[in-house]
């Protein structure tokens, strides 16, 4: 050998040790199967084949090859794909080597590179081939070439990802790049490699492999098998002939189940009037361990004493799952706490199971003798069991459940949802990985692909990064994937850049934003602190653009900043938990609230609009006056956003000097009129008029602007000749410097109904002074939510006027379940007095009855009863809750008979049923509905909390009779839309005439 070729080999020698060290990412890359796709056309000369020959060899230099450790196969194609080196093949790195050392060139004149993808997912990653796939190990696939290729290789590439292989593409020379972005993962700056010859693979090889092998890891970690906690709790009191079975089954089950430390964890309890832990989760460490704890469990009877399963429940979320005890919700364990009940307990459970269940913990009933029923009241839905018999459960705890498409988001199929996640370093990688786990979840509930649901990811500390576009993916598997190995760095916390960022970057045409084509956009901000900057002015400007925001914050997030950046109403888009291992309980309700919401502003807004304008076409005429604050404290673009809320609202009505007229006074420290609404103005000069509003500062002086409001209403009915109802809205953003009780009474008293409008700043009991009370009070953050609360304000105006003449029987069937705390039940009553107190309830005209439902049912008052508001309103009040289970159909079976002539019910009039419930019920409800419907009677369902969607769309018949809201608070937003809607008939007249006709 020569001098030359001696020291040469030496430099080679040198550098492939090099890279072999310098990889150690590789040394934890310890399980994988990577297959090779390498171009053999003839485009490749027998030279560079000796290139990619040395390439492959210093690759698997760097890597645990073994049987159990990485496997490698290498495919070689040009216009036919062939198989050099399957999966299954070499089991050891030398013999690997050598089979690599053969490989010749394939050649042939084409280049069909997609037939060769396809040919890897058919025939390659496939467990005949030596594929490990179904073991959780990670699949990778490395696209070598060097040429354009002359079929499609987008659809079998995307197949091949979508089927859970990583693939990698590398591209030598001239290689078409677009071709290969379709074949890569995203993002391409990881994924995606080029070379400008052969000889430059040579140089890729650390960074290739470094970004492999970092990829094997992550997978590694997305595809390890999450074990879970299981923790029984036994009734002490259940019959020894139930005991035995349950003892002789949960024998079966650890069997099965193989726990221990590192698997599947087991508690045990029993529980009676007090609560006496056997073992902890983390007590016994092996299998035998715990066969022999179990055999050697034994009851102690407390006979005649009370069963308090409440306080069990209690103790279960306070002690039996933390950390200490051995839960690992930290590191995403499912958590199962299963209750072996041989009675009905004697206190209500349905509140402390909550909790726990708000914890992320599955509660499983199982029936040693109790009622199928008391065990739905505290259950997660569908973990009700009529036996002690806990084999059943082993799929249930060895399956972790996969999350579809959820009932509540099946309406929602289109919008554009951007998730912008905080990956600052106070949450730390445990934590993000429940983060990710979370996305993942929300993200499984949406319909994910072209036309549809199009979702964004952006990462933030510092800086802001687009981890997705919204054109990126167009199916779901593939974002999915991409969740599970989510980049997180940790960092600061700049959340208003991270804003700023989506709305310049990701909400925009360019990367996929369909805002110009109506569809909806969405931003969902996770975050677990305080921002290091200001998130007020950024998340105006996203809602300014017609995003609506929710705010998702977990232990140290700030409640200011999370109300500071969500959509109208906050309590709507606000969502706050104290942990990260909370968020599996989350998921639910926030992907419920986000997809119904979706499903209102694309179906029910503008169907709610026109029924508003409809009626307030019948308010013949009123008297409007706007009370605008002008003050300092208020910025240009909040003006603006009051501007566009009064334009919005004088367009509903007919205007005109014979009907409705409007005036606008705006103040600070003096009052100063803008038009009176004795001017002859039509809605365009009105619009202009307002436009051209300057906007000056200055102090609050809202009590003499109220005060200057009096001579004002005088001149109005003195130009009208006679009295019309009159209306003043006032708008304001801080606390008055001056008194505004005595003017608003003032005004009060001539006949002025008040709207009282506070915007940010706001004083509650201000508002409450100049309104007289809190009904027609509106508070909202933010100048930009002004728009979403027009509707609720036109449809008080108008509702008066078109609820009067109407004829009808309206009936509420209210759930009084134990689901329902006695706070949340007063917030119902409340809600019925309002939406009554708007038809006129007289022998001839409207009648109104009540039933309230549970396990039983119990009628409070029929249709024929009560011809007297007030008489109602006292009914109303003494209504107490039932408290026990949710048998929603067997209620409707029973309401059906009190629209019956002999029970006081009018066939002939129009006939409404109004459902309100909280919860899943727990009977058939399709079959009783339809039976009322086909009577005639229009029914309405009211969902609130975990409601079941299907459920109330079973009950109405029809999805626009159908209102879902987060929480009993938000029952008060739906008053005046609910109220319209019991008095509004086809083309608004003030008549009941059966089921309307759309």
């Amino acid at each position: 050998m020569g001098r030359t070729s001696l020291v040469l080999s030496f430099i080679i020698v040198a550098y492939i040790s090099g890279i072999t060290a310098q990889i150690k990412g590789c040394e934890k890359a310890s399980r994988a199967d990577i297959g090779f796709l390498v171009d053999g056309s003839s485009s490749i000369s027998p030279g560079n084949v000796q290139e990619v020959r040395s390439f492959l060899r210093n690759f698997i230099k760097a890597l645990d090859i073994g049987p159990n450790n990485v496997r490698i196969g290498l495919a070689q194609y040009s216009n036919e794909p062939q198989p050099e080196i399957l999966l299954k093949d070499h089991s050891d790195k030398r013999s690997l080597l050598a089979a690599v050392e053969k490989i010749q060139l394939l050649g042939g004149g084409v280049t069909e590179t997609g037939k060769a993808i396809e040919f890897l997912r058919k025939q390659f990653f496939t467990k005949e081939a030596g594929s490990r796939v179904d073991q959780r190990v990670p699949q990778i696939a490395v696209v070598i070439t060097d040429g354009k290729s002359t079929d499609n290789v987008k659809a079998p590439a995307q197949k091949l990802r979508q089927d859970g292989v990583m693939v990698f593409s590398v591209g030598v020379g001239d290689a078409n790049r677009e071709k290969l972005e379709s074949i890569a993962n995203w993002p391409p700056d990881r994924f995606l490699h080029s070379v400008d010859s052969y000889q430059g693979l040579q140089r890729l090889t650390e960074e290739l492999l470094e970004t492999v092998c970092g990829s094997v890891v992550e997978q590694n970690e997305a595809l390890a098998e999450r074990f879970a906690d299981v923790f029984f709790l036994v009734d002490r009191n259940i019959g020894q002939a139930q005991f035995t079975l349950f003892r002789v089954d949960l024998l079966k089950l650890i069997i099965q189940i193989n726990p221990g430390a590192s698997t599947y964890r087991v508690g045990m309890a029993q529980y009676g009037e007090d609560t006496q832990v056997q073992f902890l989760l983390n007590t016994h460490q092996t299998k035998q361990e715990l066969q022999a704890a179990v055999r050697g469990f034994r009851l102690r009877p407390q006979p005649n004493r009370p069963r308090n399963l409440g306080r069990a429940l209690q103790n279960a979320f306070a002690h039996f799952f933390t950390k200490e005890a051995g839960g690992r919700a930290h590191l995403g364990a499912r958590q199962f706490l299963v209750v072996v009940s041989g009675n009905d307990s004697d206190h209500l459970v349905y509140q402390d199971a909550r909790m726990i269940k708000s914890a992320g913990v599955t509660v499983v009933g199982m029936s040693a003798g109790a009622s199928l029923d008391a065990l739905h009241r505290f259950v997660n839905s569908g973990y009700a069991f009529d036996s002690p018999r806990v084999l059943t459960l082993k799929e249930f705890i060895v399956t972790e459940k996969m999350d579809h498409i959820t009932e509540d988001c099946k309406g929602a199929n289109i919008a554009d949802i951007v998730f912008i996640v905080d990956e600052s370093g106070s949450i730390g990688a445990e934590n993000f990985q429940l983060v990710r786990s979370f996305l993942h979840s929300i993200v499984s509930s949406l319909d994910v692909r072209p036309n549809k649901v199009q979702v964004g990811i952006v990462t933030y500390n510092e800086e802001s990064k687009a981890q997705v576009y919204l054109d990126t993916f167009d199916n779901r598997e593939e974002i999915l994937q991409f969740i599970s190995r989510l980049p997180y760095t940790g960092g600061g916390t700049n959340t208003g850049a991270a804003l700023n960022f989506t709305r310049d970057n990701i909400f925009i045409e360019e990367k996929g934003s369909r805002r110009r084509k109506g569809v909806q956009q969405v931003a969902v901000v996770i975050t677990d602190g305080e921002s290091q900057d200001s998130v007020f002015e950024a998340a105006a400007s996203l809602r300014r653009d017609d995003v609506s925001v929710y705010a998702v914050g977990i232990k140290h997030a700030s409640k200011e900043e999370l109300e500071e950046m969500a959509s109208h109403p906050v309590h709507r888009h606000v969502f706050n938990v104290d942990s990260f291992t909370e968020l599996r309980a989350l998921k639910h309700s926030l992907q419920k609230v986000i997809c119904e919401n979706v499903i209102d502003q694309a179906v029910k807004v503008s169907v709610r609009e026109s029924k508003a304008k409809k009626a307030c076409v019948q308010k013949d005429e009123a008297d409007i006056f706007f009370l605008m604050d002008d003050s300092g404290s208020i910025g240009n673009l909040d003006f603006e956003d009051m501007r566009n809320f009064i334009i919005k609202f004088f367009r509903t009505f007919n205007i005109g000097p014979d009907h409705v007229r409007v005036g606008l006074v705006k103040y600070a420290g003096d009052p100063s009129l803008q038009f009176d609404l004795t001017a002859t103005l039509d809605v365009d000069k009105m619009e202009t008029f307002v436009r051209n509003i300057d906007h000056k500062g200055g102090g609050t002086e809202t009590g003499k602007a109220l005060k200057s409001m009096g001579p004002h209403f005088r001149r109005a009915k003195q130009t009208r000749g006679h009295k019309v109802p009159e209306y003043l809205i006032v708008i304001t953003d801080g606390k008055s410097s001056d008194d505004v009780k005595a003017p608003a009474e003032e005004l009060r008293l001539q006949g002025v109904i008040i709207f009282a409008i506070g915007v940010k700043d706001y004083n509650q009991s201000e508002l409450v002074d100049i309104e007289g009370d809190t009904k027609r009070t509106i508070q909202v953050n933010n100048f930009d939510a002004l728009k979403s609360i027009n509707n609720n304000i036109i449809e008080e105006i108008c509702s008066e006027d078109i609820c009067r003449d109407i004829l009808g029987d309206i009936f509420f069937l209210v759930d009084g379940s134990e689901s329902i705390s006695s706070v949340d039940f007063m917030k119902i009553k409340e809600f019925l007095k309002t939406v009554i107190s708007k038809p006129t309830i007289e022998q001839n005209k409207v009648h109104v009855g009540l039933m309230q439902f549970s396990t039983d049912n119990r009628l409070e008052f029929p249709l024929g009863r009560y011809y007297n508001r007030d008489e109602i309103l006292t009914a109303i009040d003494d209504m107490e809750p039932l408290d026990r289970g949710t048998f929603t159909g067997k209620a409707l079976t029973q309401v059906s008979q009190y629209f019956d002539v002999n029970n006081g019910g009018r066939p002939d009039v129009g006939q409404r049923l109004i459902v309100i419930t909280d919860g899943e019920a727990k009977d058939e409800v399709r079959g009783p509905a339809e039976a009322l419907r086909k009577k005639g009677v229009v029914v309405y369902a009211i969902g609130v909390g975990e409601a079941n969607s299907n459920q109330l769309l079973d009950i109405s018949g029809s999805q626009d009779r159908v209102y879902s809201k987060k929480d009993f608070d938000a029952l008060k937003d739906l008053e005046s839309q609910v109220s319209l809607e019991l008095c509004w008939q086809k083309g608004g007249v003030k008549t009941f005439d059966g089921p309307r006709q759309e």
